[in-house]
């Protein structure tokens, strides 16, 4: 039978959720899309208005224009998290207002507000649903390049983040998202809103987008029906609020395809009043008592909702209200800050199982992306938590995460899963040495390009997955992106990353570095995570953006598991190895299988076969290193003829015939690389014909370059570590220990 499993089953949630920490205890992996984010409506209205001195309409805001008490900085002490900011150009500055109304909140203030407090709170986010107020600028054509250079700042800009439709919680901690209803700009600081609608027709409501610098877009729902003072506007208003709950808090995210931003505009005003200022205005207006009287009915209407005995939570998106933070103004039950409350707690309701995934949600063909599930899998604003065991480092990290000159083991365990085939990804490689040393190991294909492994294990199954090398993507010619460092091969010069800038920019915009390996689960639990045991020198690893795919539970999935692993394979075409090894790697990729059991049988095969052609292929390069010294050695004036004689009957009989035939085991290969050594130490150890001890009166030098003389004739030397060769002016050769 299968088993329907919860995405978040591994949080706890304890009543009351305190406003000051609310977002702490959201999980990082969760879409911003699905969370539910108590807003204000006309934030700045909550800090007053300005004398006539500052503005003709200034001391009509309480009567018209007042749609909070709590100051924009109270909203945001009680957890109000989602704010609606009106910018109008005043003078030299911007400021927050309210229409016409200008409200005591400068907006760059407000920015700044927000800044500190994400500065003391890294793990909080603000959204800011943002309008241009026209009706009160005093010159609205500079209104978009003063939005910018605030924007810009140096002391502001990173604080901004751009929209896209799956941000997640952990990429927007510490961070402003801006989202426009101007479109101010060719591109937008955070996104743009469009077909932004105030209809009451519901397919009018479904037609809005959002849109990032970047060119992402999402779904928008949307519901802002805002004059409700009409005969029964304000019953259809309050069935438009409960409409758009109906949608949100079914509407089940399984991945970031089925992503839908919503926001509902709970307020609106009810009632009107006559705002007459000789020769200037006489019309009927909005007033605040229309707000709050509005604030009422739709506050309530919210609050029954969610507190309904058949209501199944769900997320609510963003809600902007009116008379947040208080349950009672101007006589008016306003439930503000219970609506506020409510909407906090309504995360912790349903996060831990919104997402219902059982055995028969995937298959091979459509497989369903589960990397919600990893912890912080992105490194997002350079954080390094929620992974166990060797913790992970950065030196000037881009968004990404390293070990370096290090053995590691980081990983983390993911629980109730549906139990079928996985794959975990990542954007990985694995720098073994020095880059001159790493491209010598890739161009072998040694098996030091094993060391660093990407791994997933579920009960007593481990499968692993060399990390890429980063000779695995290489271009010809520096991007100039943080630092590279270029290796020569032949006369070309192949560039790599060498920071952690320069990391992002290749596994990202040029593509590379893009590591897989699979696991059958059958305990609803998985472990991934990276290794290391061994050492190669100053070994580099640099990991971002893991993932988690699962693929069902048919005997498919199995077959597709095969398929997308021999994908992997590494080609030893122009590499010399053995024929016994090359003949079992490429049989061990020719297997097929359609259970775990035939599966894991075949990847183990490949695992072995590809270990023991990796270290073949090691030993062979080792071995010609060893050939080339001793061609070195044969092909010196340096040593008499006699003393090559040995080294040479190997080299041309039992060495030429091997790389003839490449049939040797690994076990003879090493045995071959020791006797071709020995070979070559016995031409400068050996005792042979017309060697003698080097006579007392020889001249004693500091370096072999410089000149040895016997009997005060010059003589030439041969030199290796601790020994000179000399060949004295009558032609005999002498060994002197140094």
């Amino acid at each position: 039978m299968n088993k329907v499993l919860p995405l978040f089953a591994l949080l706890t949630f304890v009543m009351p959720v305190h406003a000051d920490n609310w977002m702490k205890r959201l999980p990082d992996n969760a879409y911003v899309a699905t969370l539910s984010i108590p807003g204000s409506h006309d934030t700045g209205t909550g800090n007053g208005f300005p004398g006539v001195t500052t503005s003709i309409y200034g001391p009509f805001g309480d009567k018209y224009a007042r749609t909070q008490e709590k100051s924009f900085e109270q909203q945001w002490e009680i957890g109000v998290r989602a704010f609606d900011m009106r910018p109008a150009v005043t003078g030299n500055y911007l400021n927050d207002n309210h229409g016409i109304m200008p409200t005591k909140l400068r907006f760059d203030d407000a920015i700044y507000f927000l800044r500190d407090k994400l500065k003391e709170n890294p793990t909080e986010f603000a959204v800011i649903h943002m309008l241009h107020a026209t009706a009160g600028d005093d010159n609205a054509s500079n209104y978009g390049e003063r939005l910018l250079e605030l924007f810009g700042r140096d002391d502001l800009k990173d604080f901004f983040i751009d929209f896209k439709s799956d941000l997640t919680v952990g990429e927007m901690r510490g961070k402003i998202l801006i989202l426009s209803r101007d479109e101010y700009a060719e591109k937008p600081v955070g996104g743009f809103f469009r077909n932004w609608t105030g209809q009451l027709d519901w397919t009018a409501q479904r037609n809005g987008q959002i849109v990032g610098a970047a060119g992402s877009t999402a779904k928008l729902y949307m519901q802002d029906f805002a004059e409700t003072y009409r005969d029964g506007d304000l019953d259809r208003k309050v069935e438009a609020v409960k409409q758009l709950l109906d949608y949100s808090t079914k509407h089940r995210t399984s991945s970031a395809t089925d992503i839908v931003w919503v926001y509902n505009f709970a307020s609106a005003y009810s009632k009107v009043s006559r705002l007459y200022i000789p020769l200037i205005v006489d019309e009927q207006i909005s007033s605040s008592d229309g707000y709050r009287d509005n604030a009422a009915h739709t506050n309530a209407a919210i609050l029954d909702y969610l507190a309904d005995p058949a209501y199944k939570p769900g997320p609510t998106g963003i809600i902007l209200a009116d008379y947040v933070g208080v349950n009672s103004s101007n006589g008016y039950n306003t439930r503000g800050q219970e609506l506020v409350d409510a909407i906090i707690a309504n995360n912790f309701r349903y996060l831990q199982d919104m997402y219902q995934v059982d055995e028969s949600s995937a298959t091979y063909r459509k497989p369903l992306d589960m990397t919600a599930r990893i912890v912080n899998p992105r490194f997002n604003n350079n954080r390094l938590d929620g992974w166990e065991g060797d913790s992970f480092g950065a030196v000037n990290p881009n968004e990404n995460a390293e070990h370096f000159n290090r053995n590691f083991d980081t990983h983390q365990t993911i629980t109730d899963l549906p139990n079928g085939v996985y794959a975990v990804g990542a954007k990985a490689f694995y720098r073994n040495g020095t880059a001159e040393e790493a491209n010598a190991h890739y161009r072998v294909k040694d098996s030091t390009l094993r060391y660093a492994r990407i791994y997933a294990a579920s009960g007593e199954e481990l499968l692993t997955f060399p990390i890429a090398s980063p000779f695995s993507k290489v271009i010809a010619k520096a991007r100039e992106v943080g630092r590279e460092i270029g290796v020569q091969n032949g006369t070309q010069t192949y560039y790599i990353p060498d920071d952690m800038i320069s990391a992002e920019y290749y596994m990202h915009s040029l593509g590379g570095y893009s590591n897989l390996v699979f696991v059958p689960v059958e305990n609803h639990t998985i472990t991934l995570g990276v290794k290391k045991q061994q050492q190669s020198g100053l070994d580099w690893c640099v990991f971002d953006d893991f993932t988690l795919t699962y693929y069902g539970n048919q005997p498919e999935s199995y077959r597709q598991w095969l398929t997308e692993m021999k994908k992997k394979k590494l080609s030893y075409s122009g590499v010399t190895v053995s024929q016994c090894y090359e003949a079992a790697y490429k049989a061990a990729y020719s297997a097929t299988a359609n259970s775990k059991e035939t599966a894991l049988a075949a990847m183990k095969a490949i695992d072995e076969a590809s270990e023991n052609i990796a270290v073949n292929a090691g030993l062979w390069a080792e071995y010609k290193r060893a050939a080339a010294e001793a061609e070195e050695v044969l092909n010196s004036n340096m040593v008499s003829d006699e003393a090559k004689a040995y080294l040479f009957a190997y080299y041309s009989g039992s060495y030429t015939k091997a790389m003839n035939e490449l049939k040797l085991t690994n076990n003879q290969l090493v045995q071959a690389i020791n006797e071709l050594r020995t070979c070559i130490v016995t031409v400068y150890t050996g005792e042979w014909t017309g060697i003698s001890e080097c006579p007392a009166d020889a001249g004693a030098p500091a370096s072999a370059k410089e000149v040895w003389t016997i009997d005060g004739k010059p003589a030439t030397t041969s030199w290796r570590p601790g020994l000179y060769i000399i060949k004295a002016p009558d032609g005999t050769f002498r060994k002197v220990l140094r």
